[in-house]
Parts: structure tokens; C-alpha cells; sequence
């Protein structure tokens, strides 16, 4: 039985395809593994994070939105230990898997949002 709450062993693609998953509204392959009704759960705005203004947590994953060049980019994420994260993209056609090893730091997430903001959405947006 996989631990998903700091306990999965998966390579980036194995999270990537989770990911796509999810963004597929469940359909994986043509077939609905997941209800889409469960998707939408998750996606959904269920509880504001205090002191992060609008910052919002579903079912498992977190919602948010990053800026760039003066455009505001929502996704939802799954977040792990030491800046490990999954970001699917609302309006993107992008599923971005971070994998890192900052465990127990205080850096570990702020950091993979400069990264976000900094060079990985800026490479793969248009201008």
C-alpha cells in the first residue's frame, strides 16, 4: 500500500503521469480511472490557508497562483517534503513536476516558487 503522506517512492514521470491524471479529468487512456466528480472535488476551493491570501486548499492539492510579466497563472499542486511538488496548470496546457531534496528546510518551498517565476513559467509561456 503506498504511504502518499511522505511515504511514495515514484520517479518524476510517475508523478508527471499523476498529474495528467488529474488534469485529464480523471481519463486516463481514453478510460475514466478516476470519477470525474472526484476531480472536481479536489479542485475545488474548499479551505482558505491562513495569511496566504488567495491561497486555497482542495482535496489533497493546493491551489495558488504565480506571476509572470504582469499575467497570473492559477494551479493546483500537490506538495511534498524538501520542495517536492506536482503543479497542474488551470489554464496551461501543463502538468510541471519538481522533484528536490531541501527535506526539513525552511527554503525548500519558497525556493521552487522563485524557480516557477523565475525561469520555468517564463520558458514556457508565450510573450
Amino acid at each position: 500500500m503506498a504511504r502518499t503522506a511522505g511515504g511514495i517512492r515514484w520517479k518524476a514521470l510517475d508523478f508527471n503521469k499523476y498529474g495528467q491524471l488529474y488534469k485529464n479529468g480523471g481519463v486516463w487512456k481514453g478510460k475514466q480511472v478516476l470519477p470525474k466528480a472526484w476531480v472536481e472535488k479536489t479542485f475545488s476551493k474548499y479551505r482558505p490557508i491562513p495569511d496566504h491570501p488567495d491561497e486555497f486548499y482542495g482535496y489533497l492539492f493546493w491551489n495558488k497562483k504565480y506571476t509572470v510579466n504582469g499575467q497570473r497563472y492559477e494551479t493546483w499542486y500537490c506538495t511534498g517534503n524538501g520542495g517536492n511538488k506536482i503543479f497542474i496548470f488551470k489554464d496551461l496546457p501543463l502538468v510541471i513536476v519538481i522533484t528536490a531534496s531541501a527535506y526539513g528546510q525552511p527554503y525548500a518551498h519558497p525556493q521552487v516558487d522563485k524557480m516557477m517565476t523565475g525561469y520555468i513559467l517564463p520558458a514556457v509561456i508565450d510573450k
